[in-house]
């Protein structure tokens, strides 16, 4: 009997330290403490690319670090665009040579980005003092052949943009990204590279206001004279003014090209700008060795000077992407 009542007294024990019996843990549903909070983080933007049924054959990004030396932020654009891509003030002799005009800065929304500066009173058009003054970024001859659109070639340009309420426009023209073709003839039966292809714009008009304007233009007669600007879409300035906005372009460079270009605010993904032209004349070259290509900053008349403000404005670029493909 005293062997039995052992026997039980052990199988017990086995049992409670086998976790067979016992209590049985619960979640912790009460109040988290003070000192156990998360650090808040800030979404990254939301995918605004576009679905156009199009196949990448290459890509090319150019994205900022964060606020550092101009050195370092030029040097980080010329490793994309090649060296000389830079149209900056600060770089042409005889220009408002002693401050940068392309820094970087970072935020809650896009995080790190670009910013181009303009000064009414100092900048100039390349070192020529003119009735314009231009800070941008380019491709051209000297790049890549993957940021440059050759005859019948189809690329995609993406990036993000934002510009303020307070930047001053005139009636003439504040162009923000360019489309521009390479023709070194003297040739203009198809136009030439005088006229950009394509323009994002900003103006002020007495009967309307700021606007942002997309324009294309089919360059010059075969005469030399100037071929009218057509207005693809226009839009309040209001719409995208001190909002980050995300860009998206897609053209086909032929004679009988396309163009497409969708702007969405990132706030609430409201489109503010869907254009989608067929038939639309996107080639100006007369030899295999012209193309298109793009140009992003500031470039703008100093015609109406007294309609500027003499502040520094600022105009915000994040995250550049180039492709070239195939529309499927």
């Amino acid at each position: 009997m005293v062997i039995y009542f052992i026997a039980v007294a052990l199988l017990m024990l086995c049992i409670k330290g086998c976790g067979g019996g016992g209590s049985t843990s619960t979640a912790n549903t009460g109040p988290v403490s003070d000192d156990s909070t998360s650090e808040e983080t800030t979404p990254p933007p939301t995918d605004n690319s576009v679905e156009t049924g199009f196949t990448s054959l290459s890509e090319v990004t150019l994205s900022a670090d964060g606020p550092g030396t101009p050195d370092n932020t030029y040097e980080r654009i010329e490793a994309v665009f090649a060296e000389g891509s830079i149209e900056a003030p600060d770089l042409f002799e005889g220009d408002h040579t002693d401050t940068p005009h392309i820094v970087e800065d970072t935020d809650d929304i896009v995080g790190d980005h670009f910013v181009f500066l303009a000064h009414r009173d100092l900048d100039f058009n390349n070192g020529v003092q003119s009735d314009r003054q231009r800070n941008e970024i380019k491709s051209y001859d000297k790049s890549d052949n993957k940021v440059l659109g050759f005859k019948d070639e189809t690329m995609q340009f993406e990036w993000y943009f934002h510009v303020s309420s307070e930047m001053s426009l005139t009636s003439k023209f504040s162009h923000f990204f360019q489309l521009k073709a390479r023709n070194d003839s003297e040739d203009d039966s198809n136009g030439n590279d005088d006229q950009p292809v394509i323009t994002l714009s900003a103006v002020e008009k007495d009967s309307s206001g700021k606007e942002l304007q997309v324009r294309h233009s089919t360059g010059n007669n075969p005469d030399g004279t100037r071929t009218d600007d057509v207005y693809l879409v226009k839009t309040n300035w209001s719409d995208i003014a001190d909002e980050w906005v995300h860009v998206f372009v897609q053209s086909t460079f032929s004679e009988e090209g396309t163009f497409k270009m969708v702007l969405t605010r990132l706030r609430d993904d409201a489109v503010i700008i869907d254009v989608d032209e067929s038939n639309i004349d996107m080639w100006r070259g007369v030899s295999e060795e012209d193309f298109i290509r793009p140009k992003w900053g500031i470039y703008r008349s100093t015609a109406e000077i007294e309609k500027l403000r003499a502040d520094e404005e600022q105009v915000r670029f994040a995250d550049f992407v180039v492709r070239k493909g195939t529309p499927d």
